[in-house]
């Protein structure tokens, strides 16, 4: 037995440097709605990224087993209304095969991750203007799936340039960077532009010293900034069709959802402590027809989803999941201010936020399977070892160059 664990760990050491290429040929997949097959490719990859080091951390044996047990509905459920539990499953998974990788390794990971920007804005640019519509015409992407991962291989375009120290490899996170903003603003999604460019800002704001001059400047370019995109979101008017006034009662209608979310799982002493379950309960209480408030609106109409992801936690699994939620949260922001501020490992950060940021306005029924095996694998940065330390040689096998 040893000696054919022995013989994996040496196939698997030798694949690593090429795993991730799953993700931009499962992206690729979806786009050509081949979305079982990326599906099946992303629990293929799962398996494969849990196998490495299982000889040393017996522990990753429960989460295989996992894996193989919830493999059919992992791959048929993803794009279910409101979802399951293997949402959960599949980040947890994604974050332990990723956890205690290399910085060497996360360096080819990201170059991997931002990959995926490729086929994403070529299906971007061949929909044109029926984008939006393109996309809700097969199962696997809307608008707000297309948004979150354009925002996210962004994110994590930034943080590969940030943490590169290769001429080649610096150009090539800038072209990532570029394209990933020619994606997000192709997907009509104000999450997808916005947050971001917030998330980065935030980065670059704490990484530079600034004078007095330049805050004021920073200052005010980001009230500029912050008027203009309200103005055309919300106020600007339309020749035909109104948008801004849809993009206002859109805000509205995601605000009485979550209000409704949260005070129908507190409505009596056993959903605030356990919750309503999994699945549709709370749909009972806040689907589309459920909202008084919105009901009795022009064009008013409650949402399937939480639209938050707190609050769908909260709904779910009651006050310890929302505690746990909360706790994991700003963990992973206090990790990622550490790692940044200290080991000047720059590409966690920035994601960090992008992802908390984007919890507000999302949940996970609205993110596909790619989304959230990249949510949990990017997280898993955090747990980045330095190969020059003994500790880290033993818990990470080591990779050939590619």
């Amino acid at each position: 037995m040893k000696a054919l664990q022995a013989k994996l760990q040496a196939l698997l050491t030798g694949l690593d440097p090429w795993l991730d290429a799953a993700f931009p040929i499962a992206t690729a997949l979806i786009c050509v709605k081949a979305r079982l097959a990326a599906y099946s490719l992303l629990t293929a990859y799962l398996l494969l990224r849990l196998l490495q080091r299982s000889d040393r951390q017996s522990w990753r044996w429960i989460l295989i087993s996992l894996l193989v047990i919830n493999a059919g509905t992992i791959i048929h459920d993803r794009d279910l209304k409101p979802g399951s539990a293997s949402d959960y499953l599949i980040i947890a998974m994604s974050f332990a095969a990723g956890f205690e990788r290399s910085r060497q390794q996360w360096q080819r990971s990201l170059a991997w991750i931002t990959s995926c920007l490729l086929p994403l804005l070529g299906f971007s640019l061949l929909a044109g203007d029926n984008l939006i519509q393109e996309t809700s015409s097969f199962t696997g992407f809307n608008i707000n799936k297309l948004g979150f991962l354009a925002g996210l291989l962004t994110t994590v375009s930034y943080g590969w340039m940030r943490d590169s120290q290769q001429r080649t490899s610096t150009w090539l996170a800038r072209g990532g960077l570029a394209l990933g903003i020619i994606s997000c603003s192709l997907t009509q999604s104000r999450a997808a532009i916005a947050v971001p460019v917030i998330a980065i800002a935030v980065e670059i704001a704490l990484s530079h010293a600034w004078t007095r001059r330049q805050l004021i400047a920073g200052v005010l370019l980001a009230l500029a900034l912050g008027a203009g995109a309200t103005y055309t979101w919300y106020l600007k008017p339309q020749a035909n069709y109104n948008l801004a006034t849809d993009y206002r009662l859109g805000e509205l209608n995601r605000v009485e959802t979550i209000r409704c979310w949260f005070s129908s799982t507190s409505s009596s002493e056993t959903s605030l402590l356990l919750g309503m379950g999994f699945g549709r309960p709370a749909q009972n209480f806040c689907g589309p027809d459920a909202i008084p408030s919105l009901k009795a609106m022009d064009k008013g109409k409650g949402l399937q989803h939480a639209h938050n992801l707190y609050a769908q936690v909260f709904a779910e699994t009651g006050a310890g999941g929302l505690i746990l939620l909360v706790g994991l949260t700003l963990a992973a922001l206090r990790k990622a201010w550490c790692v940044h501020s200290q080991d000047g490992q720059r590409s966690n950060l920035p994601v960090v936020i992008y992802l908390f940021l984007m919890a507000l306005g999302l949940t996970f029924w609205q993110v596909m399977m790619i989304n959230q095996v990249l949510v949990g694998y990017c997280l898993a940065a955090l747990t980045a070892t330095d190969p020059d330390r003994d500790a880290a040689g033993e818990a990470t096998p080591a990779t050939q160059q590619p």
